[in-house]
């Protein structure tokens, strides 16, 4: 078998052309699976702040919340293998275990859980974009 510069040059045309399956996979990438899984959860969630709700109600709207996007970030994790929903997966979730505790009344950290522990679920989920950027631009 012999390779000439022609079969190469063709060769390496192909490779680079094809989508790359993680990224096509990724539910980021799209923008409607994206807002369903991510967006649309965040502005109830917020929106759910604003309410007349008793701490424990607003608590409950946001453990469902967080299991939704928990779960969506698993979904897509094992569609596209980013790292990112590696991480903000169970992130999501033990989020949303910790403000079920909340609600539950077993632990309250104060006047203020409820915001801290949404708050630091979010930050945390924020950052674990960091290793991903760090890869690509490091």
């Amino acid at each position: 078998m012999t390779c000439s510069p022609r079969t190469l040059v063709r060769d390496e045309t192909q490779v680079s052309t094809q989508p790359d399956n993680h990224i096509r996979n990724d539910w980021v990438a799209r923008p409607g699976a994206g807002f369903f899984w991510w967006c649309l959860p965040l502005g109830l969630g917020f929106a759910a702040n604003f309410l007349a709700l008793p701490v424990r109600g607003t608590a409950i709207i946001w453990v469902i919340l967080f299991v939704w996007m928990g779960t969506g970030c698993i979904l897509n994790a094992r569609r596209c293998h980013r790292l990112h929903c590696y991480i903000s997966g169970p992130t999501f979730l033990l989020g949303a275990v910790v403000l079920g505790f909340l609600a539950a009344g077993v632990w309250a950290f104060g006047p203020h859980s409820l915001n801290n522990i949404v708050g630091v679920t979010l930050v945390v989920t924020l950052l674990s974009f960091v290793p991903e950027i760090w890869k690509k631009y490091g």
